[in-house]
């Protein structure tokens, strides 16, 4: 059943309605915008933080790319679009004249998007892997051990305010390495001021935004972030921006070599949104 499913979700994804007019590689992003507090979201973004008395950075290299996207409804109401996204998601001890190569985690996805009015969905089928650096292995000896999963998420936002945007989703696991648990759900705000109007060609806005995520492997305990920062974006295309941000998380590590890690952080960040 769960594998019928999951063909059934990769086949609406790359397949639009014949009879609907279709654009082919569209700006990614746009019906679904990117959970600015999420860490774990597909987003190109470097951050700096103090743990346990060292300095460390977290580094992401990811991006989605833009497949097609069609209309569909009665009234044409219905907007959908499907892509593919990848990330490459590390973290860096710094100090030094080299810095140490901790863990990275690799992520690749097929997600399908859609928007009706102020309310939006997206779900993907995703993969994620986990592993350790050399360095790290050098210096404390630990190998790690497999991570693996794969499995499929939804999650819907909805655009309460122009200035207010609530969501929430779930994730199961088809296939997972080391833990048996398979179950995953995520919730959050995001609030973002009008423009400031400090520039009639780069309009700017402050922003606040809280995500919570619970996973039956760590018995359902909160992991939260909380953000907020300025965001700096381009009047001629309204989904790509620049984010300088601080922020604060409290919970399970969003690594999945580190998962049982609980940590407690402070960081500054950069993210572009492209």
């Amino acid at each position: 059943m769960r594998e019928n499913s999951a063909a059934l979700l990769l086949a609406a994804a790359l397949a639009a309605p014949a009879a609907a007019a279709v654009d082919l590689f569209p700006r990614p992003n746009e019906i679904f915008p990117v959970l600015v507090a999420d860490p774990r979201h597909i987003q190109l973004s470097a951050s700096y933080y103090r743990l346990e008395g060292r300095d460390l950075s977290d580094v992401a290299l990811g991006h989605a790319w833009g497949l097609t996207r069609w209309r569909s409804g009665a009234l044409q109401d219905w907007l959908w679009e499907a892509d593919v996204e990848g990330m490459a998601y590390s973290r860096f001890a710094l100090g030094g004249g080299v810095n140490e190569f901790e863990t990275v985690d690799f992520f690749a996805g097929l997600p399908l998007t859609a928007r009706r009015g102020d309310v939006s969905f997206k779900t993907s089928l995703f993969h994620e892997s986990s592993h350790l650096g050399d360095d790290y292995i050098r210096r404390t000896g630990s190998t790690g051990y497999r991570y693996s999963t794969e499995g499929v998420n939804a999650r819907a936002a909805v655009d309460l305010l122009p200035v207010l945007r609530l969501y929430a989703g779930a994730a199961y696991l088809l296939h997972t390495v080391p833990s048996p648990d398979r179950w995953s759900a995520q919730a959050g705000l995001e609030l973002t001021s009008e423009d400031l109007r400090l520039s009639k060609e780069v309009p700017t806005r402050l922003f606040l935004a809280e995500d919570l995520q619970c996973r039956e492997r760590a018995r359902w305990n909160a992991d939260s972030r909380l953000v907020g920062g300025v965001k700096i974006g381009f009047s001629q295309s309204p989904s790509r921006a620049l984010r300088v941000q601080a922020g604060w998380f409290y919970g399970h590590s969003s690594f999945g070599q580190f998962y049982a890690r609980r940590e407690r952080r402070l960081d500054l960040s950069i993210s572009l949104e492209l």
